[in-house]
């Protein structure tokens, strides 16, 4: 597997803020392409939707979907709180295009835990 992973800090912790988009990496993203993230994400607290995913999260979990990018700001993750005063964090990051995803997809997607730290970066 060749995956280039974008994130600059994949196994670091970072605390997301309610409403507000909070950047995952440090590198500029390309404008206008579509990448595949994915991360574990902590929620204790209460319950949140993270933008661009389904669903409604209250515990620990893998996360993972494909975003279309029309700037060039770093990727960032937001969450809207749906219940309680919710404390989000996410750890173990990997940001691929969609390229490197569609190649690499059924062990991509058969990765129950990453270590973002073990994979190359840009």
């Amino acid at each position: 597997m060749m995956v280039t992973n974008l994130c600059t800090s994949p196994s670091s912790t970072i605390t997301l803020q309610a409403d507000k988009w909070v950047h995952l990496t440090a590198l500029p993203s390309v404008r206008w392409m579509t990448y595949w993230v994915s991360f574990d994400v902590n929620v204790t607290g209460g319950t949140v939707s993270i933008i661009g995913t389904q669903g409604e999260f209250s515990a620990r979990q893998r996360v993972s979907y494909m975003t279309y990018l029309n700037n060039s700001a770093p990727l960032s993750a937001n969450y809207s709180v749906k219940s309680g005063s919710p404390t989000v964090t996410v750890t173990n990051i990997l940001i691929c295009t969609q390229a490197d995803y569609q190649a690499n997809k059924t062990l991509l997607d058969g990765i129950g835990y990453f270590d973002g730290d073990t994979m190359p970066r840009a």
